[in-house]
């Protein structure tokens, strides 16, 4: 998921250039980002922002970077909250980005809400003692962990005053958490997923993918994904010791031609899953773990 100008990484495209009366697809690289650290995550909202954690693991420092999800524009780079560390994003909402710290570190469970406006880069609020849930009409649902069960609140999104305690079943809580996930419209995603030779229906896509697979030692799953006619998959094969090379390619379906080739390490210690994903018509990738390539699929 991973300069001088952190929008335009390479001098030359990597798109192949395909005589016009071929009616091929083609994939051309829109921008870049890389800040020096191992890309964490890589969030998308739903107002066409792109947020980038990244990691020094060293250190122990997390840093969030925004750009505009179009043209890879720098909104802010490098963002870090007085928690330095165990700090993490639990969503966006609008132009809201929710984070939340761990009870313990090194532990997984998440307590306070943070509120921070991506459009005046400042905290909007912080709540110490409820644990995020979810947003829904403009409302920040939060919990507060019991021995005997969960207490649940309302706050203000722009101002986190509480609103009420909620007289709640888990049942309705679970219908609301389903309209705060069908929001985030995850039908313009496709996340790649594990190529089986047995039972994959369309045998174009075994076969062009085979072919890359009969003279390389393979290790871990080969991914792949579809976004109209485009086949976008990457594998692992050994190269030298143990040593992994990790390669993404694109073929058009439709003519059998490949569009599109990426080394994404030429040096990996092991298998990495989730290297891309598609997101409408941009394909993210991660490239060594701390450079995100964002590219357009044309037509």
């Amino acid at each position: 998921m991973r300069l001088t100008n952190e929008c335009n990484f390479f001098s030359q495209p990597h798109s192949i250039f395909i005589p016009q009366h071929e009616s091929v697809m083609k994939i051309k690289n829109k921008y870049s980002f890389k800040d020096g650290n191992q890309i964490w995550r890589i969030l998308l909202s739903t107002t066409e922002k792109v947020i980038v954690e990244t990691r020094d693991t060293n250190k122990k420092e997390a840093f969030y970077n925004c750009l505009d999800l179009n043209t890879g524009k720098k909104i802010f780079k490098g963002l870090q909250l007085d928690e330095k560390y165990w700090i993490g994003v639990e969503t966006i909402y609008k132009d809201i980005i929710f984070f939340h710290k761990y009870t313990k570190p090194d532990m997984p469970g998440h307590q306070q809400v943070i509120a921070f406006d991506i459009n005046t880069q400042k905290v909007l609020w912080t709540n110490e003692d409820y644990s995020f849930l979810f947003v829904v009409d403009d409302k920040v649902f939060c919990f507060v962990q019991q021995f005997e069960g969960r207490k649940y609140f309302t706050l203000d999104l722009m101002t986190g005053e509480l609103i009420k305690e909620l007289d709640i079943t888990e049942e309705e809580i679970i219908r609301l958490n389903d309209i705060y996930e069908n929001e985030k419209k995850y039908s313009n995603y496709i996340f790649p997923e594990r190529f089986d030779s047995q039972t994959v229906d369309n045998p174009k896509v075994a076969s062009l993918i085979e072919q890359h697979t009969k003279e390389v030692e393979i290790v871990g799953d080969i991914e792949y994904a579809f976004s109209k006619d485009a086949l976008i998959f990457n594998l692992h094969h050994k190269i030298i010791g143990d040593s992994l090379m990790n390669k993404l390619f694109t073929y058009d379906l439709s003519s059998g031609k490949k569009i599109y080739e990426e080394i994404l390490d030429a040096d990996a210690n092991g298998f990495v899953p989730d290297s891309f994903f598609i997101y409408k018509n941009l394909l993210f990738i991660l490239k060594e773990k701390s450079v995100l390539l964002v590219c357009e699929i044309i037509n």
